[in-house]
């Protein structure tokens, strides 16, 4: 886009953001939805406007890649709530004093030597801070959103296998979050993140002893804009990059784009740019043509390529066809999406599993409502309350048909 709105102008979340507000009031959570459905959009959005008796700070952690790194980036962003002085000295200064750390151009850094190492630093960090709250009886909420959590655990994990070593720091950091929220009362935070965090845990060694982290943080999901919502969003989209329309087509070319695009904004935004650049009133047809050569350019630039090449990480290990040879997982969730993206109405476990056996030489029924149920939480699928199943989003069903070639 020419420009990006700002929060004062995120339209269709306000429903959304006032349920978050409200269950943060008793727990700590965790957002789910699909990459570019817009959870960034709306931590940033709490960040820029926090509640009354909230301190709000959003983290992007997706360039971290080690604990230690993980602590100095926290602390350092923490630093402007440890300014207030106590005894002529600031919580900031007393805090590098007991760990002896040091700060070079406004950054943290952790001690070369020290012997305290990441975990308990932070403790002291978050000791100090809420000692001179209560101090000052004050009430006043601490929230942290984490965005990119489980890229960076998934990262911090690899590389410590990498290396050979023998720590697991990722779920030493998820069970850090986990005590600090224990310790004190006043303590909120969100996890959200573009990648599943279910297959993080289970990457990790010790996943069943990990998941207790996440046992008392509830799960929010992010879902498109509904549909006045989005028809809001196209409307003012069309307007803040000036596209014309012809005047009776102008409500037929705003619900189509609402239509045509899920309902998430990031799709909008980059139709309506594409739409600008014809400098001639649009239409319907415009919209329509837009959106093809979005799913269909090979150069990709809405990364949708990211729902076929993750299988591969998402979906490790495999399953034994009729003649006890080797099927890897990811090819038979990918033959679960083919069925599907091409079905005329919602399947049934059984129905999936008979057009299965029909492609795949498949003996192992008993794994299908698994791979079913993980499709679901990975946003690929959605299912009914008879437990039939169809994909969650025509957008992508529709990319998912033309790039797997089904639609010959």
């Amino acid at each position: 886009m020419a420009g990006q709105l700002s929060s004062d102008h995120v339209v269709g979340r306000a429903r959304v953001i006032d349920r978050i507000w409200r269950a943060l009031q008793k727990k700590s959570l965790r957002f789910t939805a699909e990459r570019r459905i817009g959870k960034t959009t709306i931590m940033k959005k709490m960040a820029a406007e926090p509640r009354p008796g909230w301190r709000v700070m959003f983290i992007d952690l997706e360039a971290i890649s080690s604990a230690e790194k993980f602590a100095e980036d926290l602390v350092t962003r923490m630093r402007p709530w440890m300014s207030v002085e106590h005894a002529g000295k600031t919580l900031f200064q007393r805090f590098l004093e007991t760990v002896g750390g040091s700060e070079i151009a406004g950054v943290f850094k952790l001690p070369e030597f020290g012997k305290l190492g990441w975990k308990a630093t932070l403790e002291k960090a978050f000791e100090g801070i809420f000692a001179h709250l209560h101090a000052g009886r004050s009430s006043e909420m601490l929230l942290f959103l984490f965005d990119e959590l489980p890229y960076m655990l998934q990262k911090i994990s690899f590389y410590d296998e990498r290396r050979g070593s023998q720590e697991n720091s990722a779920l030493e950091i998820l069970d850090t979050l986990r005590e600090l929220q224990g310790r004190f009362p006043q303590l909120r935070m969100v996890f959200a993140g573009s990648v599943g965090l279910h297959h993080v845990l289970h990457n990790i060694r010790g996943a069943d002893f990990a998941a207790e982290s996440l046992n008392d943080m509830p799960l929010v999901e992010i879902a498109p804009l509904d549909s006045d919502d989005a028809i809001q969003l196209a409307s003012q989209l069309l307007d803040f990059d000036n596209v014309r329309t012809a005047g009776v087509d102008r409500e037929s070319v705003v619900r189509c784009l609402a239509e045509s695009t899920d309902g998430v904004p990031f799709y909008m935004e980059r139709v309506v740019s594409q739409l600008a650049d014809l400098e001639r009133p649009v239409t319907t047809e415009d919209i329509r043509r837009s959106v093809r050569r979005h799913l269909t350019d090979d150069h990709d630039h809405w990364e949708m390529e990211h729902f076929r090449s993750r299988l591969r990480i998402y979906y490790p290990g495999e399953m034994s066809d009729a003649g006890r040879q080797p099927v890897a997982m990811r090819v038979v969730a990918s033959a679960v999406l083919d069925i599907l993206a091409t079905a005329t109405e919602p399947h049934t476990v059984e129905r999936v599993w008979q057009e299965l056996r029909a492609r795949l030489p498949l003996t192992e029924r008993q794994e299908i409502p698994g791979l079913l149920g993980l499709l679901v939480k990975d946003h690929y699928l959605i299912s009914d309350e008879d437990k039939r199943y169809s994909f969650r989003f025509p957008l992508i069903r529709t990319w998912w048909i033309l790039a797997q070639g089904l639609n010959s």
